[in-house]
């Protein structure tokens, strides 16, 4: 690796002389005492300073995400159009998307976008995955894209360098402007979010917006900018949700603060939007739960339905949409809790669900997970305040979640 983050750089400038963190080794004395007075993701995220109750950081974070999505619509216009006149040149016909946990996730949204806007071949392989099973592809033709936010995933650079050994084109999408993917990458597009703490929030969002505004820009012809009326909605449905369902969130936790563990189903570009989600839940809660297709859930999940477990669904308008709820019958039949969220012209799901929140914005399927991550991260948010944990921390204020984090990504892999 090239480049050590900067916060990882930061910490050994002030121990010079001290042990480094090896693979046996990767936590010593020094670096323990380190995250002993700040919790590690403090440290990670550069963070100013630790908070110990709300408004967390994090909190922060969801509130700017309508503006950051403004910024990038009025600003990323040329580099949108480089990149997809970089693809047209280079006749690139095969796409191939990696990154790994929420960056697998936004992977796997690019990869939808791209099947069905752009005539393109696409597909989603985790970064651990295409570094070691790379597939048989035409060089020439191929490009990756690498999603990352802080740059610094070890797993994610070693894709890239596998790919540029295939003689693939490379391309990093990341949110941190001096990292280790920037080394290796043949081509970037940067938005700095300057995250402040947590789990991955503004980092997840803004680099979906900025495929999505590719996706389109390679389906239309000439490579237009114009990102059209579903995209331009996304920051004004963005703060209406935020100013409405601050509230509904907050309560809403309180009222499932009893449930054990938790499904989120979702389908087409809302699988995205699932897994995703429930990530965001589970970091901030350190609630464990699971992402389900609407068909996977029917065959898969029914003997785990109970009371005790909350069912969640996102529902768009489009053909999916009856299995879905279908969901929410088989939950509440089961005694399970059960929330919907919807956009779009769907509704009617108050009829299925414990609750509903209906989302603004008249948006396009394939653009709508761009917005649904605010639900997620709101939710998880004030599920992880309202059983006393600290969603900045993704339970680095453990010592044993601090030695796990360290082993599994030594200093400055993340």
């Amino acid at each position: 690796m090239t480049t050590l983050p900067r916060w990882a750089e930061d910490l050994l400038s002030r121990h010079p002389g001290a042990a480094a963190p090896t693979a046996d080794d990767p936590v010593p004395a020094w670096l323990l005492e380190e995250s002993r007075r700040v919790p590690l993701w403090y440290i990670m995220r550069e963070a100013t300073g630790p908070r110990d109750a709300h408004p967390y950081l994090v909190y922060d974070e969801i509130q700017k995400e309508p503006e950051q999505w403004a910024d990038i619509l009025s600003r990323y216009g040329p580099d949108i159009a480089r990149v997809t006149k970089l693809i047209a040149d280079r006749g690139i016909r095969r796409v191939i998307f990696t990154g790994c946990g929420s960056a697998f996730f936004t992977a796997m949204h690019g990869a939808h976008l791209f099947e069905r806007w752009t005539g393109l071949g696409a597909v989603a392989i985790e970064s651990y995955e295409l570094s070691n099973y790379f597939p048989s592809v035409v060089p020439e033709e191929t490009m990756v894209v690498a999603h990352s936010g802080t740059g610094g995933t070890i797993e994610t650079v070693q894709a890239l360098q596998r790919a540029k050994g295939e003689g693939v084109l490379t391309l990093a999408l990341t949110n941190t402007d001096r990292s280790p993917v920037l080394d290796v990458a043949d081509e970037s597009v940067v938005y700095l979010t300057h995250q402040g703490c947590g789990p991955c929030i503004s980092v997840v969002s803004t680099r979906v917006l900025l495929q999505t505004m590719l996706a389109r820009s390679v389906r239309t012809a000439g490579g237009s900018t114009d990102v059209g009326a579903s995209v331009s909605s996304l920051p004004a449905a963005g703060r209406a949700f935020l100013d409405t369902f601050v509230d509904s969130a907050r309560r809403f936790a309180h009222a499932t603060a009893d449930v054990d563990g938790f499904f989120v189903v979702g389908a087409g570009a809302n699988y995205f939007t699932a897994r995703e989600g429930t990530l965001k839940i589970e970091e901030q809660s350190l609630m464990v739960g699971k992402a389900y297709r609407p068909g996977d859930f029917h065959h898969d999940a029914l003997s785990l339905v109970r009371p005790s477990r909350l069912v969640i669904v996102v529902a768009a308008d489009g053909a999916a949409n009856e299995r879905t709820v279908d969901v929410l019958r088989a939950a509440r039949a089961g005694g399970a809790p059960t929330l919907a969220v919807e956009y779009g012209r769907v509704g009617g799901l108050e009829a299925f669900a414990d609750e509903t929140w209906h989302l603004e914005g008249d948006l396009e399927e394939e653009v709508a997970p761009v917005l649904l991550t605010l639900p997620f991260q709101l939710l998880g948010y004030f599920m992880g305040v309202r059983r006393g944990c600290n969603p900045d921390t993704l339970a680095t204020d453990r010592e044993s979640n601090t030695r796990a984090w360290l082993t599994s990504f030594p200093l400055g892999t993340h």
